[in-house]
């Protein structure tokens, strides 16, 4: 490792809950070559939104002067109350910008342990608003991408003249480090080379596309280990940060008496299928640690139900080579986040997005299906359209522009772009609490859902509306994990041909449920399976005419949708007899129907959205990127 590199990453592990500004200062000061300042900057006349999210006063902590203009480096102290939460930062950022627009913006919580650097970029492809990427540095953290991306910081490494370095060369540099496309497509590079190779030594399975198929999942179940890593509720000896390292490395010292030892079967199949997720519908490390794979949480996960090579007696064999690989080689050399990021706010880190990518890109025939990724900001446009139309339909007394203003943040022709797309203006609202219950009841489907990219588009911008009108205007006080289970549980249906699709569809939820819980003890996740369902959309009966509901046929629905509705909290005994009470109700449905046996039958699977008046059933809103064949 580079000397300069290695500095930066010890200075870096100590702000891992340093309680201290000590560490950034020798970071900005000696290895990157700043300009020391140090000086208050105040807060007279900012909007309340930025003043109130603040501790103290922000401060100028370094800068590079020449003739050419000034590059600052500027802190600033969260409130207990925000933790290390995006949204605070929004209006900090938004207000400092008129006066410092070239600017590093570091962030901390109030403790002092947890720290953003964030960079702030134009982008012309979404019309010049303002990009806002992150660095993340906290306690358990792995570091190689901060590391490598805040080393490139280094002012000795720029170019310059006799003249000194101009604010815009360095604002330049910082946008290349900021970069979050460089780490995505060096991963992605990685992780195919080593799905390659593991797939080329996995045997007992002769299909190709099984083959692919059974890969893929592995990697995905891997991947999500990572993910859970993240918030801490995976230990083994004491380990939380590397769970899963810990674990492969307790294997390799027993391994070395037992030559025919493998870590998939022994190690692995336990925890995929006998703790995350188990007939009994239990947390199986209760009260004390499972020997093979320590402290695990019941979660419920649908991506570790068995599938035909999961079996007890499958053939397959997984050797012990790929797990190696994939754990060395790429999941622990990568910083992960169980955030996904946003069009306009990025966390420069591997994503849960990553799983639908590696999807798309990587299952065989998805694409021979005419099944394509869809681009961040064109799954953000379309939604942010679609929730516009909706809402000027439902409350037709709030005026179009002041929806606009709500639901785009101000940008366009006629606002300062970034001030309040970082922020959600519903100032212009005249019945808030009408808005708010309009975005409550809302039924969204995306017919054609894929790995999720629209169903989580639409999760976010509802999640970012709800949120802002609770930051703004005091409505719906409730947390955000609540209010982000809500929407999925009332808002979001969705529809794929391929069961593989629906598995990561469903994985993505809850992985953007589970980054909004705080706690050591989750609770177990949502069921989905009557949200986000397999079935061919195109093939299915038209239910365009609803179902012609009477008394009887309402009281039916009625209770159709109880049962839908306890599922999903539902777990052992009560889920399976759920299960089995949900499939009579809907066979009884399905007896007023003109139900294909070829398709999926949208009235019968969501009768709760099509049980409507006339003219008013369906969903509110169909969103999707179709099959292009």
């Amino acid at each position: 490792m580079d000397a300069t590199i290695q500095r930066v990453h010890q200075l870096l592990q100590s702000m891992q809950g340093a309680r201290s500004l000590d560490p950034l200062k020798r970071l900005l000061w000696t290895e990157l070559n700043y300009d020391r300042v140090n000086e208050s900057i105040p807060m007279r006349g900012w909007p309340d939104s930025a003043e109130e999210a603040l501790a103290e006063v922000p401060i100028r902590l370094a800068e590079n002067r020449s003739q050419f203009g000034v590059f600052h480096v500027i802190y600033c102290r969260l409130k207990p109350e925000h933790g290390l939460r995006v949204m605070p930062q929004r209006p900090v950022i938004s207000t400092l910008l008129a006066e410092y627009p070239h600017a590093l913006y570091i962030f901390s919580d109030y403790e002092q342990k947890r720290w953003h650097f964030v960079n702030v970029k134009y982008d012309r492809d979404a019309k010049t608003r303002r990009l806002f990427r992150r660095i993340s540095i906290q306690p358990g953290e792995r570091l190689r991408t901060a590391t490598e991306r805040i080393a490139m910081l280094d002012l000795a490494s720029i170019s310059g003249d006799l003249f000194g370095l101009s604010p815009l060369a360095i604002q330049q540099r910082h946008d290349e480090a900021f970069d979050v496309a460089a780490v995505t497509n060096e991963f992605f590079r990685d992780y195919r080379q080593i799905f390659e190779e593991a797939e080329a030594q996995i045997t007992g399975i002769d299909d190709r596309e099984d083959l692919r198929l059974f890969t893929q999942k592995l990697f995905n179940r891997l991947m999500f280990i990572i993910f859970l890593e993240r918030k801490g509720w995976l230990e083994f000896n004491g380990e939380r940060g590397e769970y899963l390292r810990a674990v492969w490395r307790d294997y390799q010292r027993e391994k070395a008496s037992r030559p025919d030892a493998n870590f998939y079967d022994e190690r692995l199949k336990h925890l995929f299928f006998n703790a995350l997720n188990n007939p009994a519908n239990r947390n199986i490390s209760a009260g004390k640690p499972y020997p093979t794979i320590g402290k695990v949480p019941y979660l419920n996960g649908g991506l570790f139900e068995r599938g035909d090579y999961d079996k007890e007696d499958s053939p397959v064999h997984v050797p012990d080579a790929v797990i190696g690989q994939a754990i060395e080689r790429l999941f622990y050399a990568y910083n992960f986040t169980v955030t996904e990021s946003t069009p306009l706010d990025i966390e420069v880190a591997v994503d849960p997005e990553m799983l639908g990518r590696v999807f798309e890109e990587l299952v065989t025939g998805r694409h021979e299906s005419g099944s394509y990724y869809t681009p961040k900001p064109v799954v953000s446009f379309m939604a942010r359209e679609a929730i516009k139309g909706y809402l000027q339909a439902v409350c037709p007394a709030e005026d179009p522009e002041a929806i606009a203003r709500f639901v785009d943040g101000g940008t366009g022709d006629r606002a300062d772009a970034g001030d309040l797309h970082t922020m959600h203006d519903p100032s212009g609202i005249r019945d808030a609490e009408g808005v708010l219950d309009a975005l409550r009841r809302v039924t969204i489907c995306d017919p054609a859902c894929g790995s999720g990219a629209y169903l989580l588009g639409m999760l976010r911008e509802l999640f970012d509306l709800r949120e802002a009108l609770f930051f703004r205007r005091k409505l719906d006080a409730r947390s955000a994990y609540a209010r982000k289970l809500e929407i999925i549980q009332r808002n979001l249906y969705g529809v794929d041909i391929d069961p593989f699709a629906v598995n990561i569809a469903r994985l993505r939820l809850w992985l953007s449920l589970i980054v909004e819980y705080e706690g050591q003890d989750p609770p177990p996740l949502p069921n989905l399976d009557f949200k986000i369902e397999v079935g061919d959309s195109v093939l299915g009966a038209d239910p365009s005419e609803g179902l012609g509901i009477d008394m009887f046929r309402r009281q039916e629905i009625d209770k159709y949708l109880e049962l839908k509705a306890a599922y999903l909290q539902a777990h052992g005994g009560e889920k399976l007899t759920l299960r089995e009470q949900i499939a009579a109700q809907k066979a009884k449905i399905a007896e007023w129907t003109d139900a294909s046996e070829r398709g999926f039958d949208w009235m019968v699977e969501f009768a709760e959205v099509f049980a409507k008046p006339k003219g008013k059933s369906g969903f509110d809103v169909v969103i999707t990127n179709p099959p292009y064949v």
